[in-house]
């Protein structure tokens, strides 16, 4: 009895799929972001494109560092994903490019006046880069891992305003991770820090921003090759801000929780499908979020 010969590559596309898929609303949010799957291993050669559509309510500021009250908010956000697996120094890596369009109508008070402003354009892009160095051999050990984020600052921004699409600063988030196999389920875990450049232009004054620390976990379900669900929690602390030399009471201690799902539609096609909810113990973010993806993949035939 003859097999289909290609049944072994498109249970690999699958499988791949599963591993490298994942189109969360988190793109803009700069609190907690979740990426179930994040640390799985994936061969070298594979490109994908991704988009993903999502909607924000409350108090979502684009900008971590908005010394912000009382604001209420209604976000569109369109994310363009490319990632690329390849081998460096021997090591399983993937490589990110992250560009997000929004369009959003903001009220509420800043620097202590009532503001209103709606925007459309381009966000702060990002380039990503993500290693796993043990555990790749066996799919039954623990996997550790790290990625760094290049937050650039490639979003509209106006001087006279105080709320805009991009935050005018550079940064970076450092980050180490592991996941863990326990039969169909896979639990992660994950550390990191944003680290904010200085924006010398904020309404015509210097705004300087501690790292904000970061703690995040996935539990992961598999339903089968390609289809599978998670639980995330992540908490953020820290990020106070000074603005022309003088800090200001704006810690924070932000707390988010999420449901996501992907689903192949074929070998190498899937959907998402993200709700998110979070709330502050201080300054921050407090919205509510849902999000639908769309991921293709080819190459490493």
């Amino acid at each position: 009895m003859t097999g289909d010969p290609n049944r072994g590559i498109r249970a690999v596309r699958v499988a791949v799929l599963a591993a490298c898929f994942c189109v969360v609303w988190t793109a803009s949010t700069r609190a907690q972001e979740f990426e179930p799957r994040t640390y799985a291993v994936a061969p070298p050669g594979l490109n994908f494109i991704a988009a993903a559509y999502g909607f924000a309510n409350g108090a979502v500021f684009l900008d971590p560092s908005l010394p912000a009250e009382d604001v209420d908010a209604d976000v569109h956000l369109l994310v363009m994903r490319y990632v690329r697996t390849l081998e460096l120094f021997g090591l399983p890596s993937k490589l990110k490019v992250v560009l997000p369009l929004t369009d959003g109508h903001w009220e509420g008070f800043v620097e202590d006046e009532f503001r209103i402003r709606d925007a459309t354009g381009l966000g702060d892009a990002r380039l990503v880069l993500e290693t796993q160095f043990s555990g790749t051999n066996d799919p039954d050990r623990t996997v550790w891992g790290a990625r760094v984020q290049f937050i650039l600052p490639t979003g509209h921004y106006d001087s006279t305003k105080a709320i805009n699409l991009g935050a005018n600063r550079w940064g970076a988030i450092p980050e180490v991770g592991f996941s863990y196999p326990a039969g169909k389920w896979d639990f992660e875990g994950a550390l990191a820090a944003w680290i904010f450049g200085d924006n010398d232009d904020f309404l015509g004054m210097r705004l300087q921003q501690d790292p904000l620390l970061v703690a995040k976990f996935h539990a992961i379900r598999t339903i089968r090759p390609g289809f599978w669900w998670a639980l995330a929690a992540g908490y953020g602390h820290g990020a106070r801000t000074t603005v022309d030399g003088v800090a200001r009471d704006t810690a924070q201690g932000n707390w988010r929780l999420a449901f996501v799902m992907a689903y192949p539609i074929r070998a190498n096609q899937g959907i998402s499908l993200s709700i998110g909810s979070g709330g502050n113990f201080g300054a921050g973010t407090d919205f509510d979020t849902i999000s639908v993806g769309y991921q293709y993949l080819w190459g490493a035939d």
